[in-house]
C-alpha cells in the first residue's frame, strides 16, 4: 500500500497536475484552474438541523450494529459455539470484520464515477443495506443450527455489504456539508452512532436474547435507511468517467508523497481501532477479574451497563465537541481524547470493583466521544481530492480494517497465552494486565501519528 499517486483516470496530464496534492508546493496549486476542473466545492449551501440529522441517520444504524455485535453479540456466539477455544475465535471474528474493510476503496472508486439516476452515493446505501438484510436472516439460522463455520463464512459477507453502504454514506456527507457545518455534522454524526450504540445495548443487554439481537438489527435497517435517503437530495453525476482497474490498484495505495497529512490521518485512525478492539474482551475481563459474585457472574449484563454509560457520555460529549473543534481545532482535542483513553486502560489494570470500572467507563466514553467527533472531520479537510473524496475516505476507512485485524491478531493469542489457566475456560489477570498495557501503546500511537499533520486552522 505505498507510494503511488492517485491519478484522475479521465483527465490529461496538464489537469492531473493541477488535480494533484502536493504537500511540498501546496501553495503552487492554481487555484482557478482546480475549480473549473472540478467546480468550487466551498459554495456548498448550508442544509438545515432537521435534514443534517435524517441524513445522519445511517450512523444511528451503524452504532447499532457495530457496538452491541463487537462486545455483546460476538463473544456469546464465539462461546457459544466454539467454547473451548472462545477468545481465540472471537478474534477470528474481528479479523474477518476487519478484513471486510478492503471492499471500501473499491466501493469508493466505483462511487466516484457512478450515472446512476438516484446519484453516486445511494446506490451504495440501499444496496449494501439490502444485502446486509438478507445476511442478518441468513446468520440467525447458522446460529440456530449450530453451524459455526457457515456463521463465519455470512459474517463476512454481511459485513461486507455493511461496509459498502457505509462508503457511500461518507461519500455523501462530504458531497453535502459545506465546510462551515463539517465540525457540527461531524458531531451529529459520533452522537447519532452513540445513541444507536446505546439502543443495541440496552435493548440486547437487558431486555432481549441474544437470538433476538438480530430481528433488532433487520429492523434498525428498514427504519433508518428510508430517512437517509429522504434526507439526500442528491443529483445524479452527469459526466461518466472511465473505469481502469490500474486506477483500482492505485486507489489502494497511500504514502506521505502521494497523500500528505491524509496518510498520518490513516496512521492515526489504524491505532485508534487497534486500541478499540482491546474492548471486545470486556465481558471476560469483567468475568475473570471482579471480585463480586453478581458482576461475575452476569458478566454479560454488567457489560451492557458499562458500554450504556460509556456510549452515552460518548454521543453528549460528540454533539459538544463537534462545534467546539470548529473553534480550536481537531488535533488538540484528538491528543486529549487519546491520553484519556490511554489513563482508562491503566486503571483497568488497579481495580476489582465494578463501581470503578463504571468510572474508568464513563471516562473512556468522553474521550471516545471527543475522537469521534474529530476524526471524520480531519480526515475530510486533509482530503488530496475532493473529486475522489468517496475512494479517499475509502481508503481511509482501511484504517479501520488494519486496526481491528492487527489488534485482535495481538490481544487475542496474547490473553489466550498471558492469561492462561490450565482446565479452565477463564483467564488470569495478568493476561488482562497484558491487553491493557497494548492499548496504552496503540492510544499513544493514535496521538503521536498526527504531530506533522496540519488542520484547516494550521493551513489558513
Amino acid at each position: 500500500m505505498l507510494e503511488d499517486d492517485q491519478s484522475q483516470s479521465i483527465m490529461d496530464d496538464e489537469s492531473t497536475k493541477l488535480l494533484r496534492f502536493d504537500p511540498k508546493n501546496a501553495d503552487g496549486v492554481d487555484a482557478s484552474a482546480l475549480s473549473s476542473l472540478v467546480g468550487d466545492y466551498s459554495d456548498k449551501q448550508e442544509i438545515s438541523v432537521f435534514r443534517l440529522f435524517f441524513l445522519n441517520m445511517f450512523a444511528f444504524n451503524y452504532g447499532l450494529f457495530y457496538a452491541s455485535v463487537g462486545v455483546l453479540l460476538l463473544p456469546e456466539e464465539a462461546l457459544r459455539m466454539f467454547a473451548e477455544d472462545h477468545a481465540i475465535f472471537l478474534a477470528v471474528m474481528l479479523m474477518l470484520a476487519g478484513i471486510s474493510q478492503l471492499i471500501s476503496p473499491l466501493a469508493g472508486y466505483c462511487s466516484d464515477r457512478d450515472t446512476h439516476r438516484m446519484g453516486r452515493r445511494l446506490p451504495y446505501i440501499l444496496g449494501g443495506n439490502a444485502v446486509l438484510l438478507c445476511m442478518i436472516g441468513c446468520l440467525y439460522l447458522a446460529r440456530t443450527f449450530m453451524y459455526g463455520w457457515t456463521y463465519l463464512g455470512l459474517l463476512l459477507v454481511a459485513i461486507v455489504a455493511l461496509n459498502v453502504a457505509y462508503t457511500g454514506f461518507t461519500g455523501l456527507i462530504s458531497d453535502v456539508i459545506p465546510s462551515s457545518q463539517m465540525g457540527f455534522a461531524s458531531g451529529v454524526m459520533g452522537g447519532l452512532t452513540a445513541a444507536g450504540a446505546v439502543l443495541g445495548l440496552v435493548t440486547i443487554g437487558f431486555f432481549l436474547p441474544i437470538s433476538s439481537a438480530y430481528p433488532l438489527y433487520a429492523a434498525s435497517i428498514l427504519v433508518t435507511t428510508p430517512l437517509t435517503w429522504w434526507a439526500a437530495m442528491e443529483q445524479p453525476l452527469e459526466d461518466a468517467r472511465e473505469f481502469r482497474w490500474e486506477d483500482v490498484w492505485r486507489a489502494y495505495r497511500i504514502s506521505p508523497e502521494s497523500h500528505g497529512d491524509f496518510f498520518w490521518v490513516f496512521v492515526s485512525r489504524t491505532f485508534y481501532y487497534m486500541a478499540v478492539s482491546c474492548q471486545i474482551y470486556i465481558m471476560y475481563y469483567l468475568r475473570d477479574t471482579m471480585q463480586a459474585d453478581e458482576v461475575s457472574t452476569h458478566a454479560r449484563r454488567y457489560t451492557a451497563i458499562l458500554c450504556i454509560c460509556s456510549q452515552t457520555a460518548a454521543g453528549c460529549t460528540s454533539l459538544v465537541a463537534g462545534g467546539l473543534s470548529d473553534l480550536l481545532g481537531r488535533k488538540a482535542l484528538i491528543y486529549l481524547a487519546c491520553c484519556g483513553m490511554a489513563g482508562v486502560y491503566l486503571g483497568y489494570c488497579f481495580v476489582h470493583e465494578f463501581q470503578w470500572v463504571l468510572l474508568f467507563g464513563v471516562c473512556y466514553g468522553v474521550s471516545n466521544g471527543v475522537y469521534l467527533a474529530c476524526d471524520y472531520a480531519l480526515a475530510v479537510e486533509c482530503l488530496p481530492s475532493k473529486e475522489d473524496c468517496a475512494k479517499d475516505l475509502a481508503l481511509w476507512g482501511i484504517a479501520a480494517f488494519l486496526g481491528t485485524m492487527f489488534g485482535p491478531c495481538i490481544t487475542g493469542p496474547l490473553l489466550a497465552w498471558v492469561g492462561e489457566v490450565p482446565g479452565s475456560t477463564h483467564y488470569s489477570i495478568q493476561g488482562y494486565y497484558a491487553v491493557m498495557g497494548v492499548g496504552i501503546l496503540y492510544c499513544a500511537g493514535c496521538g503521536l501519528s498526527l504531530v506533522t499533520v496540519r488542520g484547516d486552522r494550521e493551513r489558513r
